[in-house]
């Protein structure tokens, strides 16, 4: 099913979609409608429609009766609906705004049924996002140009006030630049800066969720960091990536470290955590940056590194277990296994970094040594993937979890009460282990409990 400029839709209609057809008219829209245009509609994130022709009420009453219906933020009159494919998505009625104060919060969003669809269309933020495409017909509502913007690769804004009514849509912007190779038209930019100082007002979930969009649906999210510094939006957003723009590396770089760093994060795996480390696994290096015997060096990085990746992914309102599983990576990343590394030592290798984190660690690495030209990555992450195959395939532990004892067993055989001192003897034992594999069964570890009593 085709609608003009060769958008088609590749299904038959929802029963759900024709019953309410019957009623009155029905419109994919938005996000939805261009990804069928570029072909890309296994990316879409969220499935919008707008219904003509009928009251709230009504449509209400009507979709209850299909599926599962909840006016969800009132004031906007959106409809989320839970269909019989259990999928769930917008619906909203033909919506207009009010202007109610000066302020760019200020106005308020009326719902109109008998509204032309195109008035809708022209209330949202680009003209990409600005089409919808009807359900009836299969005609294409774009009142904006939003298809030839598209053939054209070009981001327009809708007007001039669209970033002040809702700031967001800045980084929205920069993430539709990024993933959809678009060239942000001139205008369109100059309204960028001039009203990149208003994302300070934009909650920084919201900010997380719109760089999260790009890192994982941009083939090359780096486009939109480096726009977001041409542009002076970078430094409202994570102005440590800003300040590396510039800082010159040594022999074994060839790019600066802004540069680099973007470039690791375009190669590796789209992969939410893998992107953000190794978009950022380098940043500690301008604080860093020494000369030594003539030579530039970075020591000791991959800890400030580290602790400046926890404060913006902790500023981004990342969970937790991200922040922390981010630091890990980074202050880990600089490893290299070589054949003077002895079994004992890869096995401690892998304690440290823990088996669960390996694989990330590795393309992390990659990304890394890819972005550089290093030709022989490859060699050296295969030589360490084989050294870690090899001791992973012994019975051993790399964690007390993974000891012959436990915790209470050390008690027992010790003859002492709950206390730091069992993690003391545990620490102890999974030492030995990683030296000695061998020793790992419950009659050895208790030998060696029981000589730690005597000590």
């Amino acid at each position: 099913m085709s609608g003009k400029r060769g958008i088609t839709l590749d299904r038959e209609l929802f029963h759900w979609e024709e019953e309410i057809l019957d009623r009155c008219e029905l419109y994919l829209v938005g996000g939805v409608v261009r990804d069928l245009f570029l072909d890309r509609a296994h990316e879409t994130l969220d499935f919008d429609y707008i219904v003509s022709g009928i009251d709230k009420d009504a449509l209400l009453a009507l979709l209850e009766k299909i599926g599962r219906a909840d006016l969800v933020g009132k004031s906007f009159g959106v409809i989320k609906f839970r269909t019989p494919e259990d999928l769930t998505v917008d619906i909203a009625i033909p919506r207009s705004e009010i202007s109610t104060g000066p302020g760019h919060r200020d106005f308020k969003v009326v719902s109109d049924p008998d509204l032309p669809v195109d008035s809708d269309l022209e209330r949202r933020d680009f003209t990409v996002n600005s089409m919808a495409l009807s359900l009836r017909d299969f005609e294409l509502v774009d009142p904006l140009g939003g298809a030839e913007d598209l053939e054209k690769r070009i981001l327009r804004v809708n007007r001039d006030t669209s970033f002040v009514e809702d700031p967001l849509r800045i980084l929205r912007g920069v993430q539709f630049m990024a993933r959809f190779g678009l060239e942000v038209e001139r205008g369109t930019r100059a309204l960028m800066e001039r009203d990149r100082d208003l994302l300070a007002t934009v909650s920084m979930e919201r900010v997380r969720d719109e760089l999260n969009k790009m890192m994982l649906l941009a083939d090359r999210p780096g486009d939109g960091y480096i726009f977001m510094h041409e542009t002076g939006i970078l430094p409202l957003v994570i102005p440590e990536l800003d300040v590396a723009w510039g800082i010159e590396q040594n022999e074994f770089h060839p790019d600066d470290v802004f540069h680099h760093s973007v470039k690791s994060c375009d190669i590796a795996e789209k992969e939410l955590l893998i992107r953000w480390c190794a978009l950022l696994h380098d940043l500690g290096k301008p604080k860093m940056k020494m000369a030594l015997d003539g030579r530039t060096v970075f020591y000791g990085h991959e800890e400030e590194s580290a602790r400046l990746a926890g404060e913006i992914l902790t500023r981004l309102v990342f969970p937790v277990s991200f922040v922390i599983g981010a630091k890990h990576l980074i202050v880990n990343h600089m490893f290299m296994i070589t054949e003077e590394w002895s079994d004992s030592a890869v096995r401690r290798f892998i304690a440290r970094v823990g088996p669960e984190n390996l694989d990330d660690l590795f393309e992390i690495r990659k990304a890394d040594g890819d972005s550089r030209g290093d030709g022989g990555i490859d060699k050296e992450v295969e030589y360490s993937r084989g050294r870690i195959d090899k001791v992973m395939l012994e019975e051993t532990a790399f964690k007390r979890s993974d000891l012959a004892v436990t915790g209470t067993d050390v008690m027992e055989i010790a003859g002492m009460e709950s206390g730091p001192e069992v993690g003391v003897i545990l620490d102890g034992l999974l030492e030995a282990v990683l030296d000695h594999p061998e020793y790992n069964s419950r009659e050895k570890l208790e030998e060696l409990i029981r000589d730690w009593k005597r000590i």
